[in-house]
């Protein structure tokens, strides 16, 4: 004879499984490489890999030679004037910064059990994109991006690298004198004919031209501030005086040349990796080429990085297990990166570095996390 259960013993135990039910499997997270794309239903998130963006300050100072060099001794008796283009360039600064983007390492799939409760199934998984994952929780994050940014400083115009008054009138109207003998009987007559004619000038004309007009300047200069023409000019003589000094310069500069100055920026990339050497080139620089790809004709810029704390440093460990109402984060490492050339430290600064860290798991039955982008760290923690 078969036991008998009251109606009121079997409401109370199905409500008890009910509620345990819920408890148990109903978010499942596994790492992407065990899956294949349309295999079941779910959506795959991922952990930032880190990224340092090195940028490269140049201070780049060419000279250049003015059109009239040749004649700077001669004509204005100066031997102090540039005699060939020439460009260097230095390392004015270093700024290092970190960026981030998917790891490929570090890609996941969730899995929804349809069995689940309505309740459980309100989880809000934000992500970025990319696929970076920002937070497991009941309510929309708000995402603010960031832009790079490309800067290029000019200490000087750009055309101050051409020659202002170089381009002069190339011809002058010559007169000659052409004399003409007539005899008529035992008389001579003779009469001057004047012919003229356009010819081109010589770079030595030219060069004297430019000359006379250096003398010219100063001396009006010299009469506008000794007051020569008697009139009051006011604050106005300062601003008079400034376009005569600027005006003479640019006459100068055809003969000692100019040194034009500019600040250009270069961007370089490294990732570090996991059990890899702490040093590495990421560049060569020289004072004729540059910052360049290649060694061969350059000195190598390195960068180094090296642990100050955090666990599982250069760690190798990749996560294996399916997780049952977990997830997957990432602990970053504190590392201190640094840029060396010729054995001088050019920049240093303490960041952290997610893949250098480890990979940890995150309960998700009770509770709503929030991520950092940059780094893959839970930065809130919400327990219900």
């Amino acid at each position: 004879m078969g036991t008998k259960y009251h109606p009121l013993s079997i409401f109370v135990a199905l409500t008890i499984f009910l509620l345990a039910f819920p408890a148990t499997a109903q978010i499942f997270v596994s790492p992407a490489d065990n899956k294949s794309p349309g295999e079941s239903a779910g959506f795959l998130y991922a952990l930032p890999k880190s990224t340092l963006k090195i940028d490269v300050i140049i201070q780049k100072t060419e000279r250049i030679k003015g059109p009239y060099a040749e004649f700077a001794e001669k004509i204005l008796g100066v031997s102090d004037y540039i005699r060939q283009d020439e460009s260097r360039q230095r390392i004015k600064d270093v700024i290092i910064s970190v960026e981030s983007a998917p790891d490929p390492a570090a890609w996941f799939f969730v899995e929804f059990d349809e069995r689940a409760s309505k309740d459980t199934r309100s989880l809000v998984f934000d992500l970025l994109p990319n696929g970076i994952v920002l937070g497991a929780d009941d309510a929309p994050l708000q995402k603010i991006q960031g832009q790079n940014k490309f800067e290029k400083i000019i200490v000087n115009s750009p055309d101050e690298r051409s020659f202002s008054y170089y381009a002069e009138r190339n011809l002058y109207q010559r007169v000659d004198t052409i004399v003409r003998k007539i005899t008529i009987d035992t008389t001579v007559i003779r009469r001057n004919i004047l012919q003229s004619a356009w010819v081109d000038r010589s770079p030595e004309q030219k060069a004297r031209a430019a000359a006379d007009m250096i003398h010219k300047i100063r001396e009006s200069r010299l009469q506008l501030i000794t007051g020569f023409q008697e009139v009051n000019y006011g604050q106005s003589i300062v601003f008079m005086d400034q376009k005569l000094q600027q005006l003479e310069e640019e006459y100068l500069s055809l003969f000692i040349g100019k040194e034009v100055k500019s600040l250009i920026t270069h961007t370089l990339y490294y990732a570090p990796e996991p059990g890899s050497a702490n040093k590495a080139t990421i560049a060569g620089f020289s004072e004729t080429l540059g910052v360049v790809s290649e060694t061969t004709k350059a000195n190598p810029l390195t960068i180094e990085v090296q642990a100050v704390a955090g666990p599982g440093f250069n760690s190798s460990e990749r996560p294996k297990g399916r997780l049952n109402n977990s997830m997957y984060y990432r602990i970053p490492a504190l590392t201190n990166v640094s840029v060396w050339f010729e054995n001088k430290m050019l920049a240093q600064e303490k960041l952290y570095i997610g893949q250098l860290g480890t990979i940890a798991v995150a309960p998700l039955g009770k509770t709503r996390l929030q991520f950092d982008a940059q780094t893959g760290m839970i930065t809130t923690l919400k327990r219900e």
